[in-house]
């Protein structure tokens, strides 16, 4: 009924009155009162058609009205109070038009001007008396509650069909009654000192939300109050006019919580939307770093390929030069400029086998001897050394965590390990600094292990050596473990000291990771698998026994110059030598039915790998010894590198005293060596 606004539409246009309306837009001037709505009867009385004219300005619409009735229609808008009627002539063309016009405040400082044609009086009676019974009908048929008090008491005089529908009393039950007989205390109070309020301040109160309890529940109302005056200007009753808003209420109600619902929606989203990115972004930057690794793995790997590669073959060559030095020397006199000349030599060879021991060592492709140990012992042991090293401008630092983890490395390799880094790090403190080496028990989680590439989840022992020296960018840490790289002044460095590290590490099962800026020092970090097994002392060194010996060996080494050299050494210190180039020459020559005591046999060779055709020959001759030989090793006789238990070896380059006491102690093994 509320939003029916054609029907009260039609019923004012059905009416023999007429009704225009006019909004005061500037409180300061008279003239902004413009046209907001005309019913019929209004332009039949002025013969101008007004609905032509809405939103026009007064002075537009009326161009007869004259500027005493504009400021009084000006001042009903700004002061709430009614205009009482009076009688208006227009001159026109062909006949005059006379008309009474009153005036009343309407909403929104609006004033509502009523005309009735003096002619043609409505229904016959005076015109106050008709329009008292229109407004009266009008008023009774508002789609909102309307009610009238008077103004002393607050007493209801006047209360309209709307009103009795939402109170839930008839209006019979409610004239002279006041809200303290209808609504709780507290309530009728608020009600009261409202009332009180406008009456005081002669003006029209508009509150946009009230609530008030009804026999069908709690209502919300708009209501605007209004004081009317009488000729004096004094407030005589209290004109109320309340739209019940309950259900617009409930609806904005219902559209503020479907709006929170929706940002409560939106910013969930947004959250989970920000994790997904920032969870990609962070899986990027995994997946970036874990390709860079990748990539600097498979750089290594072949950089360490080509090394192990240089330094077989380097070590056949080598193994040559000093064996021969070595046999020549003890055939020259003390005091021969020949002998010196040759000492010479024999020491630039052994700075050249230095060289491929540290290719070997990055390669991976070394011989390691593992036992269990503690590193806190083997820093400690280390540490007065170390001191002397670094010089009295560097302070050491020790940090050995207590309860430290056991690992299974080669003690001698993890020294160099420690010695390398330390170097490293003096080098990069020229004048002088702080070196702090750090043991202690970590766990490496999922996570670190699926950021850094080849590292195992699990308990680790870390080594750190950390230094306050000149750091390095990004580019020199791109490069830092590789082979001959180095950022010294030429003939300062070789470039094996970190590499050499690096591989000895990967080898020993471990990882290796520098972290560094520059000007801010640099941290090298290394963790090694932590073992269960129990620690073993260092077996005592073997005592210098005779060498010699008359036993048969099958020599088998493709390269003739090594064969022919170690054949020559053999024979020098007494044994019986089979030389073989090929495994299937070997084969043959030890299905010829002599004796053949021990094998020694390259372990790389292009026919059969030395693994294998020790295998084939120890099936024949179970009593068999073998030593096998490599300028690197061979997973058959190596695994990853560490010896297997049993199994003999001698690392090229080798001189003739090494080579003596290898055969001799193979030899005098008390059990067989085993080929796998």
């Amino acid at each position: 009924m509320v939003d029916d606004h054609g029907f009260y539409q039609a019923v004012l246009d059905s009416s023999p009155l007429g009704f225009v309306a006019f909004r005061l837009e500037q409180d300061d001037d008279d003239s902004s009162l413009r046209l907001v709505y005309a019913n019929l009867a209004a332009s039949s009385l002025t013969g101008i058609d007004l609905r032509r004219s809405v939103g026009k300005k007064i002075g537009e619409t009326l161009p007869w009205i004259s500027p005493r009735r504009v400021r009084a229609y000006a001042r009903v808008c700004r002061t709430g109070q009614p205009l009482s009627a009076g009688a208006l002539t227009l001159l026109g063309e062909h006949a005059e038009r006379s008309f009474n016009a009153g005036a009343f405040p309407g909403p929104a400082r609006s004033v509502v001007i009523v005309l009735e044609s003096v002619q043609h009086p409505f229904c016959g009676d005076s015109a106050a008396l008709n329009l008292s019974r229109f407004l009266e009908s009008v008023l009774e048929n508002l789609p909102a509650m309307m009610f009238i008090k008077d103004a002393r008491d607050l007493r209801f005089e006047r209360f309209n069909r709307e009103g009795e529908a939402l109170i839930g009393v008839h209006r019979t039950e409610l004239i002279g009654k006041s809200d303290h007989d209808f609504f709780p205390k507290e309530q009728a109070d608020s009600f009261v000192a409202k009332d009180r309020e406008v009456l005081r301040r002669g003006t029209v109160e508009d509150i946009p939300e009230e609530q008030i309890q009804t026999p069908s529940g709690m209502r919300w109302l708009h209501t605007r109050k209004i004081p009317l005056l009488d000729e004096h200007g004094e407030p005589r009753h209290l004109l109320g006019i309340s739209v019940d808003i309950t259900e617009k209420k409930r609806a904005q109600e219902m559209l503020r919580a479907s709006h929170e619902e929706l940002e409560r929606r939106i910013l969930q989203r947004t959250d989970e939307l920000q994790l997904e990115i920032a969870e990609r972004f962070r899986a990027e930057e995994t997946l970036q770093r874990t390709e860079e690794q990748l990539r600097q793995a498979q750089k290594m790997e072949a950089i360490g390929r080509l090394a192990g590669g240089i330094a077989h073959d380097f070590n056949n060559v080598l193994s040559v030069v000093l064996s021969y030095c070595d046999l020549m020397l003890d055939d020259v006199p003390e005091d021969s400029s020949l002998r010196r000349d040759l000492e010479e030599v024999r020491r630039a060879g052994e700075r050249a086998a230095t060289l491929t021991r540290q290719l070997l060592a990055f390669s991976r492709q070394q011989v390691l001897q593992p036992r269990v140990l503690d590193l806190n012992e083997v820093v400690a042991g280390m540490s007065r050394m170390l001191e002397r090293l670094l010089g009295e401008d560097v302070e050491l630092e020790l940090r050995c965590a207590p309860g430290l983890g056991k690992v299974r490395v080669d003690a001698a390799q993890i020294e160099q390990v420690v010695m390398n880094l330390v170097v490293n790090a003096r080098d990069a403190m020229p004048t002088g600094g702080k070196l702090t080496i750090e043991t202690a028990n970590v766990e490496l989680d999922a996570e670190f292990a699926a950021t850094h590439l080849g590292v195992l989840p699990g308990p680790h022992v870390m080594l750190a050596v950390s230094d306050t020296g000149t750091g390095m960018d990004k580019e020199t840490l791109g490069r830092v473990f590789e082979p001959f790289f180095t950022t010294k002044e030429k003939g300062k460095g070789t470039g094996l000291g970190l590499s050499t590290a690096f591989g000895i590490v990967k080898q020993s099962a471990g990882s290796i990771w520098v972290y560094s800026e520059p000007a801010n020092g640099a941290t090298f970090k290394v963790y090694l698998p932590v073992t269960l097994e129990a620690s073993a002392s260092l077996p005592a060194p073997a005592r210098a026994s005779e060498m010699r010996g008359s036993e048969t060996v099958l020599l088998v080494e493709d390269e003739d110059q090594v064969r022919s050299l170690a054949a020559g050494i053999l024979r020098k210190y007494g044994y019986r030598v089979l030389e073989a180039r090929m495994a299937r020459e070997a084969l043959a020559l030890a299905a010829g039915g002599g004796p053949v005591d021990l094998l020694l046999t390259d372990v790389v060779m292009p026919e059969m790998a030395g693994p294998l055709l020790a295998e084939k020959l120890m099936s024949l001759r179970p009593s068999m010894r073998v030593l096998f030989m490599s300028g690197y090793t061979d997973d058959a006789v190596v695994r990853h590198g560490i010896l297997e238990a049993g199994a003999a070896f001698l690392q090229k380059p080798f001189v003739p005293e090494v080579l003596a006491r290898r055969v001799r102690a193979a030899l005098d093994g008390a059990a067989p060596a085993t080929a796998d």
